[in-house]
This record gives structure tokens, C-alpha cells and sequence, in this order.
């Protein structure tokens, strides 16, 4: 499990509030279920996806087919890459930071739209469908991504802004949904930077409080015997 949080500074926005209803009871989950709603509480599937598309802006293989027309990039999956890797889907990025192909606007809103985009390799495949949107200047990520992955689906409904100054975010109005089992709404913060720390709580029937700091991920079920003392990140 990789932390997106510990490279990258956002936060959530006071004053939103995620449709995603606290229905899931994180106790009958598995511990990597729980490996997996924390990562993306930090952003870790919101990330995955933006990265997995810009590092096509490099590629020089005639798979996946990219078209570009102004500040437009599309990105069209159904084939084989070189390296074996299958491609499904489609991807719209509008105003790509990364992208050589595209002048980048210093200001307008960078927009990531993903429809059924697959990657398939080795017979591990993950699917990204949905949006990511960053804007004010970088400082804010808005997102409503669902990641099909390992026969699972995870919906990652962020919205992330930062204090820059002080590298402290917030998750507040932020949630998460194990699809066909519930979801859970987030609170808390992390500090980002040289030394990556973050207390926040995953709240659904039962609450899961994350800290991590000193290269530990550590967790516990409120109201359980059920804890992770440390861990360190994948």
C-alpha cells in the first residue's frame, strides 16, 4: 500500500459533504480491505489514476491511441502495448500539466475522465472509471473515481485543499464505498513533508482510527481488540 499522501499536499474543503452514507462495518472486513480503504483515504487510488494516465504523455508505442486537439488529450484503449500490457477504454484529460503535446494554462483547471480505462497485466487487471478534477492553482483535487480491482470495486469520493504554509490537510467531507458493501466518511488530517504523519478516522457502523507516523501505519476498530500496531508502508 503506497500513501499518495506522503508526497503530495491536499486536504478536503470545509463545508462539503460527501453523498456517501457511514453504512459499512469495517470489523468484518478484511485486513486488506482495510489496507485499501486507507490508502485511498489518503488519495492512494485518486493518484494511481492520474499517474497511470500521464505516463503515457512518454510513451512511443502505437498502444493506446492518443489523439490531441488543442488542450485536449484522448487517450483510446483496445490493444496490446509492446510490453504485454492490455488497454480498455478511454481517458479525456483537459489541460494536462505533463503533457509535452499540450501548452499547459498556468490557472485553469486540469480534468482527468475516465471511462471503463483498463490496464490488464500479467492477468491482474484494474479498471478506473469517473473524474478527477484539480484546480485553484493545484492546491485542490476534487474526485469521484471508482477502481475496480482484485474482483473489488472502491469509490473514492474526495475533495482535497491544503494549507500550504504548514502542510496540514483535512479529510473532512470526504468518503469511501466498498461497493456492494457500504461505505464510510472520513475525518482528520495529515501533515506532509520530510516526515509524513496523519491521524484521521474512517467512520461507518464502527470507527477506524489511522495513524501513521515514524514509518508505521497503525490502526484500530473502536470498541474491538482488533489493531495493527505498526506497519510500514508498501
Amino acid at each position: 500500500m503506497r500513501l499518495a499522501f506522503v508526497v503530495v499536499a491536499l486536504a478536503a474543503c470545509g463545508g462539503r459533504a460527501t453523498d456517501i452514507q457511514p453504512t459499512l462495518r469495517i470489523a468484518d472486513r478484511s485486513d486488506a480491505e482495510i489496507a485499501r480503504l486507507i490508502g485511498a483515504a489518503g488519495g492512494g487510488e485518486m493518484f494511481s489514476a492520474q499517474s497511470q494516465v500521464d505516463a503515457l504523455s512518454l510513451s512511443t508505442d502505437k498502444c493506446p491511441l492518443i489523439a490531441v486537439d488543442g488542450d485536449v488529450v484522448t487517450v483510446t484503449g483496445g490493444c496490446v502495448t509492446n510490453d504485454g500490457v492490455t488497454i480498455a477504454g478511454t481517458a479525456t484529460i483537459t489541460n494536462p500539466a505533463v503533457w509535452a503535446q499540450v501548452t499547459y494554462r498556468d490557472g485553469a483547471d486540469t480534468l482527468y475522465e475516465l471511462d471503463q480505462l483498463a490496464f490488464t497485466q500479467q492477468g491482474a487487471t484494474q479498471t478506473y472509471d469517473g473524474s478527477v478534477r484539480i484546480t485553484d492553482g493545484l492546491a485542490t483535487y476534487v474526485a469521484d473515481l471508482t477502481v475496480a480491482s482484485g474482483g473489488e470495486e472502491l469509490r473514492s469520493d474526495l475533495l482535497y485543499r491544503c494549507d500550504r504554509n504548514n502542510q496540514s490537510c483535512g479529510l473532512d467531507g470526504s468518503g469511501l464505498e466498498l461497493v456492494g458493501a457500504g461505505g464510510v466518511q472520513l475525518s482528520g488530517s495529515v501533515q506532509v513533508g520530510a516526515m509524513a504523519h496523519a491521524s484521521f478516522t474512517l467512520h461507518g457502523v464502527d470507527t477506524l482510527s489511522v495513524t501513521i507516523g515514524g514509518g508505521c501505519v497503525m490502526w484500530q476498530i473502536g470498541g474491538t481488540d482488533r489493531q495493527q500496531l505498526c506497519q510500514q508502508p508498501l
